[in-house]
């Protein structure tokens, strides 16, 4: 199939970004390489999907009071389209442009990588240089990747924010080409800033222990990744 027609579907989870998703759906909905932009209301109770639905994206309102997770709402946010290339956005995103949009998205329209994933700008390249040392850990909300690969990564591990790791080592288990690109000026809104520092820090570490917990679980459960047949 040309690879021009290919449909490209951006999913972005909320929960409670009234003051943020805006501006990241704006650039979304404006990139001409997407062809639809979901956004998946993790059980707001505020108007995220108020915003979303004014300036025209496509509405998947969860119910969950205080949201079922990342992991989820990215699941939840793949059922309602049948796009054959997934991308990821976050939606507290600070600087996101077009740019950065067609720099995700290329290498893997072009056949070059099955998911390519975007490192923040931030840190004084601290991501982009713990992502070479480590892939696992290129756990950025920013990234492209093949629906036919990401529907093989076993349901349990759509987890919170385990899943960007469990997407990582799906690739790397099954030896697939992954690109990373450096996201540019591109930052996200602290934890803290947004829900307090009391919150944001339990927020914080509720997520680093999501990450080490996957990561003990793809030890013992390597097998269950290593598909047969997947070539690019």
């Amino acid at each position: 199939m040309p690879a021009k027609k290919r449909k490209i579907s951006a999913i972005v989870p909320a929960l409670n970004e009234e003051a943020n998703v805006g501006a990241v759906l704006k650039v979304l909905l404006k990139a001409e390489i997407l062809n639809e932009v979901i956004l998946v209301d993790d059980g707001s109770t505020d108007k995220t999907a108020e915003i979303g639905k004014k300036l025209g994206a496509k509405i998947v309102k969860l119910s969950k009071k205080g949201g079922s997770g990342k992991g989820n709402a990215l699941k939840q946010g793949l059922k309602v389209t049948n796009a054959e290339i997934i991308a990821f956005f976050d939606a507290d995103l600070i600087g996101l442009n077009e740019e950065h949009v067609n720099s995700l998205v290329q290498p893997v329209l072009a056949g070059k990588a099955v998911m390519c994933v975007g490192i923040r700008d931030r840190l004084f390249g601290l991501p982009e240089n713990i992502s070479k040392i480590d892939p696992l850990l290129a756990v950025g909300g920013e990234r492209v990747i093949e629906r036919k690969f990401l529907e093989k990564i076993p349901e349990e591990h759509f987890e919170g924010f385990a899943i960007e790791t469990a997407i990582n080592h799906y690739c790397l288990a099954n030896k697939l080409t992954v690109e990373y690109v450096l996201l540019n000026k591109l930052t996200h809104v602290l934890k803290e800033k947004k829900w307090g520092i009391v919150r944001g820090f339990f927020s914080r570490i509720k997520m680093i222990l999501q990450i080490i917990k996957i990561r003990l679980i793809l030890i013992f459960k390597k097998n269950e990744f290593i598909q047969e047949n997947n070539a690019e």
